[in-house]
C-alpha cells in the first residue's frame, strides 16, 4: 500500500492510501496500528463468503430489504457488507482493513462506517472495550455519556462545548487501561448531529454541512464555533447513563446508580457488542467490572423541553465535580 496520510484517532495511528476529511493527522511519524486500503481486496477476499459463517445480519425488524449489515467470518477474518454496496474487509486481528463502495457513494460515505462500526470493531478484536458514548472534559476528568442510539449523547456533548468544556470523543468511546487508571482516547473534532440537534444547538436548520452528499447528518465542526477538542487521553472519572426524557417537575436530573446495574447498562451499550464472540465478551466483562470498580456511575435523565439542556450540563458538572 501506498499510505498518503496517517491519522490520530481513537489512541491509535490510522494509516490509508486516501484522505480522511475530518480526521486529525497523526502528529509523529510512528508505526500505523491500524492500515487501511481503499479499493483494493486482500488475497483472502472470497474466504468469509466461502466459509459460509454469518457473525451478524441485521434483525429482519430493522433490516433493509436485501439487507442492512452482513458479516461474514472466516479465518483470515471478517467481511462487513452492508446493503449500500460498501463492503470491508477486516483481518483477524483488527490491524489492517480494505474498503470498497459503488459509486455514486464516495469516500466520504465509506469513512462515516470506517469511523464508526468498523474501527469500533477493529478494536474489540484488539481488546479495547469501547463505549457507545460521546465523552467531555470536566475538572480534569473525562465524562463518558452513555447511551443507545436517539439518546441525545451529541447533542448533550455540544451543550457542553457550548458551555465550555472541551469534547473528547462523539458516540464511540475508547478507553485504555494500563492498571492504574482507565483513559478515554480522542476521537475528532467535530459533532455528528441530525438538523434537530443543529437546532437545539445553534438556532438554525440545515445551515450545517453534510457529511456526505447522500446522508443527511451534519458536520458541526467544534474549533469553527470557538469550542474546545480535547486532542489527547483524559483520566475517565464518571460514566453518565442518558435516560428517557421527562417533563416531569424533577426533570433534568441525575443522581447515581449501583455498581450492578451500572455494570449491565455498560453492557448493553458497549460498541459493536453485537458482533462479540464468547471470548470477547469475558474480555469485555472484565474491563466493564474494572470501569465499574472505578468510576462515578450516574443516571441523567433530560428535560422534554430541549432549551432545558443547559441545566442538565450544569446537574452533570455539579455531580462529577469533587
Amino acid at each position: 500500500m501506498n499510505a498518503i496520510a496517517a491519522y490520530a484517532i481513537y489512541g491509535l495511528t490510522l494509516e490509508s492510501n486516501v484522505a480522511l476529511d475530518g480526521l486529525p493527522p497523526s502528529p509523529a511519524v510512528r508505526a500505523a496500528d491500524i492500515t487501511l486500503v481503499a479499493g483494493r481486496t486482500p488475497p483472502w477476499a472470497d474466504a468469509p463468503r466461502r466459509a459460509g459463517t454469518v457473525r451478524y445480519r441485521t434483525p429482519p425488524a430493522q433490516s433493509q430489504p436485501d439487507d442492512n449489515l452482513v458479516v461474514h467470518e472466516a479465518a483470515e477474518g471478517f467481511l462487513f457488507r452492508y446493503a449500500d454496496g460498501t463492503e470491508f474487509h477486516v483481518a483477524a486481528d483488527g490491524r489492517n482493513v480494505w474498503a470498497n463502495w459503488i459509486p455514486p457513494l464516495t469516500v466520504a460515505d465509506m469513512a462515516t462506517y470506517l469511523v464508526g462500526p468498523v474501527m469500533g470493531f477493529a478494536q474489540r478484536l484488539r481488546g479495547v472495550l469501547c463505549l457507545h458514548a460521546s465523552a467531555v472534559v470536566v475538572n480534569g476528568a473525562a465524562v463518558a455519556l452513555c447511551g443507545p442510539s436517539e439518546a441525545g449523547k451529541s447533542t448533550t456533548a455540544g451543550a457542553f462545548a457550548s458551555a465550555g468544556y472541551e469534547v473528547l470523543s462523539d458516540d464511540l468511546t475508547a478507553l485504555r487501561d494500563d492498571g492504574a487508571s482507565i483513559s478515554a482516547l480522542p476521537a475528532y473534532g467535530h459533532l455528528r448531529v441530525w438538523t434537530e440537534s443543529e437546532r437545539i444547538l445553534l438556532g438554525t436548520a440545515g445551515a450545517l454541512p453534510r457529511l456526505t452528499p447522500s446522508w443527511d447528518k451534519r458536520a458541526l465542526e467544534l474549533r469553527d464555533r470557538g469550542w474546545k477538542f480535547r486532542d489527547t487521553p483524559v483520566r475517565l472519572g464518571a460514566v453518565v447513563f442518558l435516560a428517557d426524557r421527562n417533563a416531569d417537575g424533577r426533570s433534568p436530573s441525575v443522581s447515581p446508580i449501583a455498581p450492578a446495574e451500572a455494570f449491565v447498562a455498560m453492557a448493553a451499550n458497549s460498541y459493536a457488542n453485537y458482533l462479540l464472540d464468547g471470548a470477547m465478551r469475558a474480555v469485555e466483562f472484565r474491563a466493564i467490572e474494572r470501569l465499574v470498580q472505578g468510576s462515578r456511575l450516574l443516571r441523567a435523565v433530560p428535560h422534554a423541553d430541549p432549551r432545558r439542556i443547559g441545566e442538565l450540563v450544569e446537574r452533570i458538572v455539579a455531580a462529577v465535580s469533587p
